[in-house]
């Protein structure tokens, strides 16, 4: 998964637009791909990038899972 810069607007929007018809980074489930996507975000995405900001909250709430 390539989404360039993600503390930029423009690989947030690239983020975004991957997560239109998606609820993880790489298939079903949390994955470690969903905790290094999140970890290179800086934040929460903007509200009008509706799809990256419902999955960053998603994974957000797995943070104390992640802590275990």
């Amino acid at each position: 998964m390539g989404f360039g810069d993600l503390k930029t607007p423009a690989g947030l929007q690239v983020l975004n637009d991957y997560l239109a018809d998606k609820s993880y980074i790489e298939g079903y489930v949390p994955s470690q791909a969903d905790v290094a996507v999140f970890e290179a975000v800086s934040g929460p995405p903007p509200a009008d990038l509706c799809h990256a900001l419902r999955w960053y909250n998603h994974i957000k709430s797995y943070e104390k899972e992640k802590a275990r």
